[in-house]
């Protein structure tokens, strides 16, 4: 029998190499032993070939699924393999529930096993490779325990016509294989009733319900207490509470469902779409994870109250703190004065609330004719931003007393903000109104975001609350003479106080240039404090001739050109302006946002944190420096191969403001974490704390591990 000879001799060169094949051995770590095994003695080239890291749990202790329900975290795998090997998701057998008090998690305990494909290529056959894995797990009690261990597995590999003997793991694997849900042809239909989601299910061959359990893949939409789940007719109907940290409907409900009867156990996988309305509602239904969107809650009502407490709120925000300075100056000249109190109080109102209908009506005028614009618009304009940074820089030179504001030529921004009476009060809360809208306080995205949605009558009404809010405090301070008794009379203090609150508006002029650089480059930065340095000398020059009461025409000429030297370079602004690139390189812990690199990690199932800030933003600088910049948020990116994207919104981009829009964002900054395996985005406030980015990142690492070769993923 020739034919026979080729195989004969595949079989004795198989038994050679079968005896060089390196099992690894079982590691013990802290309440769990750990092995890397393979269905097989040996590999087969050209094939997929079943390995798994087989779980000895200690008893009442466990580890965790893809979805691990209330508290932890899902095994992760890293694969190291040779050149053209692949290896696939984790084939996730079915859960079991697990209850620890009041909460639920979803996981393995006793023996288990975690199985994956690795595909090798054809021309491996004859050889011997070595297969590692980095495995990275919590084992829980009551209390968790992190572990990771690196094992290595050793194999020949045969040639496709051969069949290599079964391995002693050989049954747990497929035990194992046996334990994952098979996708169901059955039908299934959702429907959302307040806290209660029910699904309905449609099919050939449905199981009783009475020993029946259901596990959503995705997180954070089904609560993990065990759901109700019953017969109608021919019908499966699963009523279940809604999470309570849902954020928005996925386009399908991937659910597992189990059925255990003694050691026997069946899984299914069936996928319910989530109908229509409520998954397009999904970015508005993300603000109620910190705060519902105002659009579901009550309208435009609900947009007014909130508008009008972020305008409250931005009183307390950096960016305004410079203006607020120059309206106290005014406070304690006119707190003695009841009637003109009163006057500048209601001035500095009309002032703030025009200014933020003037912006809102030109944003919603450029937006209409199809500019990609969001709120803070303005200061995404080069030429804004150094005109603001002159006008900071004339208004403290004159409270340090270099010039007197007031003067004939001296009639543009800084006199009408600076100068008294309800003049000055109005221009100060038109000036307000500029450079606090960079800053995003609570409350102002949702009600702004709605805004930007409604006609112009009632987006208008919102802005004008939010002015109307940003001024209260000032109005308050004028019309109630208790609190004006607490300020002191006018005297010579008032000197060194206007002195003192020069200051503010230095550094604000410093923070405007640090902007300006970040939106031009350093080159046209520099042109335009040359232009500052002309109209410092301007100012002085011109503070010097109003000690002299017969300033001729030759003086005014000097301060006219002066005058116009300072502002000749902010017309080269545009032409020299060199958009800085992206930042993040080597050591940086994030990369620079865009719709592909965001679109392929989605894709990838990746965890991603998207991070929308800008420079003139005071609130995303503050955020960036208390929870983004620590090495403990860095480790934590790290250790959970958490995407970290950074889209700067400083200047103008279409890109970003579509993203913002979607979210119903008119501004930054806008904080999103997107779970592993897909599934609900959160948005996180606008307000950061460590241990908040720190708690959402842990959810979002704890979701369902994506599809690629080097991470344990959904089937």
């Amino acid at each position: 029998m020739p034919h026979s000879w080729p195989r004969l001799l595949s079989l004795i060169g198989l038994a050679a190499l079968s005896a060089g094949a390196v099992q690894a051995a079982p590691l013990q770590s802290e309440h769990l032993a750990v092995e890397l095994v393979a269905e097989r003695q040996a590999l087969v080239a050209g094939a997929a070939n079943w390995v798994g890291l087989r779980l000895e749990h200690e008893e009442h202790w466990h580890t965790y699924w893809q979805n691990a329900g209330d508290t932890g975290l899902p095994t992760r795998f890293e694969w190291t393999l040779p050149p053209g090997w692949k290896a696939g998701p984790i084939a996730w057998p079915a859960p079991e529930r697990l209850q620890i008090g009041d909460l639920f998690n979803f996981g393995y305990s006793g023996t288990a096993l975690l199985p994956v494909a690795i595909e090798v290529p054809a021309a491996a056959a004859g050889t011997e490779a070595t297969v590692r894995l980095a495995a990275n797990w919590l084992v829980c009690k009551e209390e968790c325990i992190p572990g990771k261990a690196e094992l290595t597995l050793t194999l020949p590999v045969a040639a496709a016509a051969a069949a290599p003997a079964d391995s002693p793991a050989a049954a747990a694997v497929r035990a194992a294989l046996a334990r994952r849900p098979v996708a169901a042809s059955w039908k299934a239909a959702v429907s959302a009733d307040g806290e209660r989601i029910n699904i309905r299910v449609q099919g050939a061959d449905l199981p009783a319900a009475d020993a029946l359990d259901v596990f959503a893949l995705q997180p954070q939409v089904l609560a993990n207490a065990p759901a109700q789940i019953a017969r109608d007719g021919a019908a499966l109907v699963v009523n279940a509470a809604r999470s309570e940290y849902f954020v928005a409907a996925p386009a399908a409900l991937d659910l597992v469902f189990v059925e255990r009867r003694g050691e026997a156990l069946r899984a299914w996988q069936v996928a319910a779409p989530w109908p229509a309305a409520a998954a397009a509602a999904g970015p508005a239904a993300a603000e109620t994870a910190h705060g519902a969107a105002p659009g579901e809650v009550g309208g435009l009502g609900i947009a007014l109250l909130l508008a009008f407490l972020g305008g409250i709120v931005l009183n307390l925000m950096p960016c305004v703190f410079p203006v607020l300075s120059l309206k106290a100056l005014g406070l304690a000249e006119s707190a003695h004065a009841p009637a003109a109190a009163r006057r500048d109080g209601l001035a500095y109102l009309a002032g703030a609330v025009s200014g933020f209908l003037v912006l809102a009506a030109v944003l919603l005028a450029l937006r209409a004719a199809g500019q990609s614009l969001g709120w803070g618009f303005q200061l995404q304009s080069p030429l804004l931003v150094a005109a603001l940074a002159y006008l900071m820089v004339a208004m403290g030179l004159s409270l340090s007393g270099a010039f007197v504001i007031g003067a004939r030529l001296m009639g543009v921004g800084q006199s009408l903000a600076g100068g008294g009476g309800a003049r000055g009060a109005f221009f100060t809360g038109v000036l307000a109104c500029v450079v606090a809208s960079p800053c995003t306080a609570p409350f102002m995205g949702p009600a702004l975001g709605f805004a930007l949605t409604q006609p112009a009558a009632a987006a208008l009404a919102v802005f004008a609350a939010l002015g109307a809010g940003l001024a209260l405090p000032i109005v308050a301070l004028s019309f109630i003479p208790l609190l004006a008794r607490w300020l002191p009379r006018p005297g010579a203090w008032m000197e060194t106080f206007k002195q003192v609150m020069a200051w503010p508006l230095y550094v604000t002029a410093v923070w405007l240039f640090w902007v300006l650089m970040r939106q031009v480059g350093a080159d046209a930065a520099a042109v335009a404090l040359l232009g500052l340095v002309a109209l410092i000398a301007a100012l002085l020059y011109h503070g010097r001739s109003q000690l002299q009461p017969q300033a001729g025409w030759g003086r005014r000429l000097v301060f006219a050109a002066l005058l116009l030297l300072a502002l000749a370079p902010l017309s080269a602004l545009t032409t020299l302006a060199v958009r800085p690139g992206a930042e993040a390189g080597a050591g940086q812990a994030w990369q620079t946002w865009t719709p592909q690199r965001f679109e392929e990690l989605q894709h990838r199932g990746e965890p991603v944190f998207v991070n929308m800030t800008a420079a003139w933003c005071i609130t995303c600088l503050a955020n960036e420096r208390i929870a983004l910049s620590s090495e403990d948020f860095a480790a934590r990116l790290r250790r959970d191969g958490i995407h970290y994207l950074k889209g700067d919104w400083t200047n103008q981009d279409a890109a970003i403001t579509r993203y913002l829009a979607n979210f119903q964002r008119s501004g930054v900054p806008l904080y999103v974490v997107y779970p592993r395996g897909g599934g609900a985005p959160e948005v996180l406030p606008q307000l950061l704390t460590p241990g908040l980015v720190d708690a959402a990142l842990a959810r979002a690492a704890a979701s369902p591990s994506p599809s690629y070769s080097t991470s344990g993923s959904s089937p």
